[in-house]
């Protein structure tokens, strides 16, 4: 079934009475029931003229129900999907999503968050008023600050659309703003994978024009159309093995075993945080830490122990070492005349 062909309205939509509101809802139980009505058994189902059955199908439209129709029988019907079955929820999982929808994932780089809000509402127009009322106030209790993060709301068109092509396995024609190439490059994408890390969302996909996985960066998309190519994964990509043991996302070709050393002034605050699945850490006498972790490369690992300046110093690799105290003299130079 397609939509219905009458998809724009052509008549104007009046107040909603009570018995119109009934006289909808028997529309919709029976467009559910996957029989072929067409347009004159409804409205004789129903007991209105055809005219005042195409004006219900107009308000239909209104509310977001997807209106189908049949060329081959010429009938109307619902996606069998749409209507999702009742679930009981319990009262502390209901405060538990409002809280990750309004709290947190308002506040996070979530392309589609706007759908999430509308089934939270839809969900929270079922609670009894004074459910609603208790939630409104322990919410207000709460407050989430993220650290920075990319804005979503830009990339949300481009997310779908690689999201889709991902499912459909369908290659797509990309213009891509690449800070490593310096310039704007074009390439066919087989997008594997999509995934949020480092502040923002990225596409894994095998490139034509690399001739390998590569991660692109949602927000330098200049532009992602789908080519209506197929193609068929490659089975052994794995983006846990993508990404091994990077520090975060930049994979290099040798593993290191880092140690650092934090002072006691920032001990607590590095000890208390997840920052990698290998890290071991050890209380040193003097109320520092040992921080120890395993990590694909120390390009990335290397700034994030320059956010700490003297209060973390590396006792190894040697390699690491070095690339900060490169970093630093270039520091000193730089402020030398201060």
């Amino acid at each position: 079934m397609a939509l219905a062909p009458d998809a724009r309205l052509k008549y104007p939509v009046a107040t909603v009475k009570p018995g119109r509101i009934h006289r909808l809802l028997k529309l919709i139980l029976l467009l559910q029931t996957g029989r072929n009505y067409q347009a004159d058994d409804l409205a004789r189902e129903i007991r209105v003229s055809r005219r005042t059955l195409f004006r219900d199908f107009d308000m239909l439209k209104l509310a977001g129900i997807p209106l189908l129709y049949s060329k081959k029988h010429h009938s109307y019907g619902l996606e069998k999907n749409f209507f999702l079955p009742p679930i009981n929820f319990t009262f502390s999982e209901v405060l538990s999503l409002m809280l990750i929808v309004q709290k947190y994932a308002s506040r996070t780089a979530l392309p589609n968050l706007d759908l999430a809000a509308t089934a939270m509402a839809k969900i929270e127009s079922t609670l009894p008023r004074e459910i609603r009322d208790y939630c409104g106030h322990a919410l207000d209790a709460v407050a989430f600050r993220p650290p920075p993060l990319s804005d979503a709301g830009g990339v949300a068109e481009t997310f779908n659309l690689l999201w889709r092509a991902t499912l459909k396995r369908l290659a797509v024609d990309l213009t891509y703003d690449s800070y490593y190439e310096r310039a704007e490059i074009r390439t066919e994408l087989r997008p594997y994978h999509l995934t949020f890390m480092s502040r923002g969302w990225y596409v894994i996909g095998y490139s034509s024009l690399h001739g390998e996985a590569r991660t692109f960066k949602l927000e330098r998309v200049v532009r992602a159309v789908p080519t209506g190519e197929s193609f068929i994964p490659d089975p052994t990509f794995d983006p846990a093995d993508y990404f091994g043991n990077a520090w975060q996302m930049i994979r290099g070709k040798k593993r290191y075993h880092v140690a650092i050393r934090f002072s006691p002034k920032v001990a607590g605050n590095v000890e208390e945080v997840l920052w990698h699945p290998t890290q071991q850490c050890t209380t040193l006498e003097d109320g520092g830490l040992r921080f120890e972790v395993d990590v694909d490369g120390v390009d990335e690992i290397a700034w994030w122990i320059l956010g700490y300046g003297q209060e973390a110093v590396v006792e190894k690799p040697a390699v690491l070492r070095k690339i900060l105290a490169e970093h630093a003299r270039a520091l000193c130079a730089e402020y030398a005349e201060a």
